[in-house]
């Protein structure tokens, strides 16, 4: 056989059963069509020389807010801010240089790291505003303030939780609850045109490209009126650079169904966010103690969404962070298999942050996998850890328990959740292995399992992607170290992505300096 292009001169690690690994990789008509040892001596139309770098399979980021990730990718980001005068400059020195009056967007804001520990406030967003609308999103995405002129598209009802007033009871532009951030997106983005939702889709797969991404587990619907969003990526996603795989946020099962998608849910919110106090705890927090979180919605009403999905054969999965939320998804699941017999569907848990061991043990007598964020202890659980100060030290440990999880053989998915982290799957991978708190680190197999093989599972494409395997896509990231021979050596967290292959063709490479 002609090979239409060739591979040579690395390291191609499979991900395969047996964790094989090769010098080279043959590619025709989009699929692995072989890997040797040694030397390759074959036909071929084309070769590229790896230069000893190594190969992975194509990466995965499983779950991604895609529409505001890509509005991220045009923002400030304020995670460096220690003050508001830091917040409130970086704003206006983008107000500034952005002409017109349009859109300014402030990302990975932190009021527990802001001297003041609070939000700016509406009026103090005006003055810096020159004329745009002005958005400061919480790093969680669980909270928001908003500027005049954004507060009057956002039109949140006064009285509605989580909006803050000011001693005069008057709305200060401030939305630190569920309820009312979501309900002031869904206005907002609903004002978005089909081409600007759309724009924002495309910036974020064309970055994501740039970090080895070849898949992504996207979630739409529930902040765009009618669900417009969704319908807008059904029709176009195709023309995007990678696979994206789409999760509708509806609690009606049958609003999925009727676009032909077979999965639903994504981020419905059972619970919060730690840094809200939101996130739904056994035990009140230590720096709120009157507060232990909060539950959004009944027992009966996740019942009735995972039952629907169930009966429909859909595949279905939501937002469980703290561990009363985690409980209720996953007794449902209970209650509905007990009703309805266990099937083949792959059912999902997302983020899993703070479970009990009896929680670990529940999720893999289920048999539910486990979509968690790395990205989570990677920005919050270092120096200073944020995790530490909202709930102490001894549940920051107990946070993302990767090693747990995997010794109990659940099937476990590493995502970004971006917008509230930015797509580096391989830093993430990194970290998982040699991370700042050595209580969550697991394998250097395992972390690569967790966007790769794991995620094509998940999906129930495994026969088709995630590992270089014979007749599988030719999905694959070139990458400047090989994560097995730095494992022991901080090197490993400044692996970078040098090039990445979608159905065997390069669709992005990384200039030579």
């Amino acid at each position: 056989m002609k090979f239409d292009v060739v591979y040579y001169n690395g390291t191609v690690i499979s991900m395969d059963e047996k964790e094989s690994k090769y010098h080279w990789v043959a590619v025709k008509d989009g699929k692995i069509a072989a890997l040797g040892l040694g030397d390759f001596t074959g036909e071929t139309s084309e070769t590229f020389d790896l230069e000893k770098h190594t190969v992975l399979p194509g990466l995965c980021d499983c779950h991604v807010h895609v529409m505001s990730a890509g509005t991220m990718l045009n923002s400030v980001m304020l995670q460096d801010c220690t003050c508001l005068r830091d917040v409130l400059s970086a704003l206006e020195e983008r107000c500034l240089a952005e002409p017109g009056d349009g859109w300014v967007y402030g990302f990975n804001f932190l009021d527990q790291a802001i001297k003041e520990h609070r939000y700016p406030t509406k009026y103090e967003l005006d003055e810096i505003s020159h004329g745009h609308k002005v958005i400061v999103f919480a790093a969680s995405m669980h909270g928001n303030a908003y500027n005049s002129k954004v507060d009057a598209i956002a039109a949140v009802p006064e009285g509605y939780p989580g909006v803050e007033v000011d001693e005069k009871g008057a709305p200060t532009g401030v939305y630190t609850s569920d309820e009312a951030t979501f309900y002031a997106q869904n206005n907002i983005w609903g004002s978005f045109s089909d081409d600007e939702i759309w724009k924002f889709v495309q910036d974020c797969a064309e970055h994501a490209v740039t970090q080895g991404v070849t898949s992504m587990h996207g979630l739409f619907g529930q902040f765009v009126e009618g669900d417009r969003d969704v319908d807008i990526v059904l029709a176009r996603k195709d023309t995007l650079p990678i696979d994206l795989t789409v999760f509708h946020q509806t609690w009606e099962p049958e609003e999925a169904a009727k676009r032909g998608l077979v999965r639903v849910g994504g981020c419905l919110t059972l619970d919060g966010a730690a840094f809200e106090h939101t996130m739904a705890c056994f035990t009140p927090y230590d720096d709120r103690p009157e507060l232990r979180g909060v539950l959004y919605h009944t027992d009966e009403e996740v019942y009735h969404f995972v039952s629907k999905a169930h009966a429909r054969n859909m595949q279905c999965t939501m937002h469980a962070i703290g561990e009363r939320a985690i409980d209720q998804l996953l007794y449902t699941y209970h209650r509905v298999f007990a009703e309805q017999g266990r099937k083949d569907i792959r059912h999902r848990l997302e983020h899993f942050c703070l479970p009990t061991d009896q929680q670990i043990e529940m999720a893999k007598e289920l048999n539910i996998i486990l979509s968690m964020q790395p990205s989570f202890s990677y920005f919050w659980d270092g120096e200073g850890s944020p995790f530490a100060n909202v709930v102490g030290r001894d549940r920051a440990n107990r946070m993302d328990p990767f090693n747990k999880v995997i010794d109990k053989g659940i099937t476990i998915l590493s995502g970004s959740d971006a917008p509230v982290a930015p797509i580096q799957p391989l830093t993430y991978l990194a970290h998982c292995v040699r991370g700042y708190n050595p209580v969550r680190n697991i394998s250097v197999t395992d972390a690569i399992k967790m966007c790769t093989i794991n995620a094509a599972y998940a999906n129930q494409e495994e026969d088709r992607k995630g590992s270089l395997e014979t007749g599988k896509i030719a999905d694959m990231v070139i990458i400047s170290g090989n994560p097995y021979e730095l494992a022991d050596s901080d090197e490993l967290l400044n692996m970078e992505v040098l090039c990445t292959i979608k159905d065997g063709k390069i669709i992005y490479q990384k200039e030579k300096a």
